[in-house]
């Protein structure tokens, strides 16, 4: 299949990068954003062109070609969408699978300060971090296999390996996790959406892509909201303004001096900075902001 039928079939469950999501349990996706997607209330975000994302599916090749070497194994694709036989909303599209052996390989491109920041331990252990956790644990479930690897090359140049074995309780809290939220996929049924999320602006935005001229009526709830949003609103000038003397007191301190140096050995450095000017591209978006009543 092609990518757009592949991206149409990911629609009909719940894949390894779905896991974290559909459990409540990820950093970059909330639950509500992913039933979106799979209700189709919203498009999937298309993150082929982001470099980040186009560099990792180059270095899967590769990462997954060192491995087979340093291992003295061959891996293969499955270039197939697989489907648990018993659970057919559990999906799986894995990067390999090793010749021979009941094992699975998941190659991930990590950033050096991202690999030191405390969610990957040792090598040769499982610990790393919870969505890719998920990941795997999700796909020993599709393909009834023991074991995962999980070979990470950080910033580039190092190449680290991580063994994830299967869990009988993770994989019943994943089953079970995976079967509710499915079942709110079937029945349109929507998740709370958590409006602290820093995602959540955006999810809303593509919920609510443009305004159709009516007017509604705020109920108290809304207006205890709009409360809470003027007084923190003000007490973020405030702190700002506060913040901007603190500055502007650092500044006359420092004059013309290109570094001045605090007692902890810390200091402020001014140097002057020369920008390009640019364009900026035509977009068009929706802004919300509070009016003031008529009189």
């Amino acid at each position: 299949m092609n990518r757009e039928q592949w991206l149409a079939e990911r629609r009909h469950g719940v894949g390894g990068s779905d896991a974290a999501a559909a459990l409540g349990l990820s950093p970059y996706k909330s639950t509500y954003a992913l039933w979106a997607e799979k209700t189709g209330e919203v498009e999937a975000e298309d993150i082929d062109h982001v470099e980040r994302v186009h560099f990792g599916r180059i270095m899967e090749d590769i990462i997954a070609r060192e491995y087979a070497r340093r291992m003295g194994v061959k891996v293969r694709r499955r270039n197939e969408i697989l489907r648990h036989p018993k659970y057919p909303w559990m999906l799986a599209n894995v990067d390999r699978i090793i010749e021979g052996q009941k094992r699975g390989l998941e190659c991930k491109n990590v950033d050096a300060m991202a690999f030191r920041m405390g969610e990957w331990g040792e090598p040769g252990s499982d610990e790393v971090p919870e969505d890719y956790l998920l990941q795997c644990q999700h796909y020993m479930i599709v393909l009834d296999y023991p074991e995962w690897h999980l070979s990470a090359c950080v910033g580039g140049n190092r190449l680290e390996l991580f063994i994830i074995r299967r869990d009988p309780e993770l994989a019943e809290m994943i089953i079970d996790g995976e079967r509710d939220f499915w079942q709110r996929v079937e029945r349109h049924d929507a998740p709370e959406l958590d409006y602290s999320r820093p995602d959540t602006r955006q999810l809303l935005a593509k919920l609510y892509p443009g305004t159709d001229g009516t007017e509604v009526a705020f109920d108290d709830d809304i207006e205890h909201w709009h409360r809470v949003k003027e007084q923190a609103s003000a007490l973020t000038k405030q702190y700002s303004d506060v913040a901007d003397a603190a500055r502007n007191h650092i500044l006359a301190a420092l004059g013309n001096a290109t570094f001045g140096r605090l007692a902890d050995g810390s200091g402020y450095r001014r140097k002057t900075i020369t920008r390009k000017a640019y364009e900026v591209e035509a977009a068009t978006y929706v802004d919300c902001r509070h009016v003031k009543a008529k009189d």
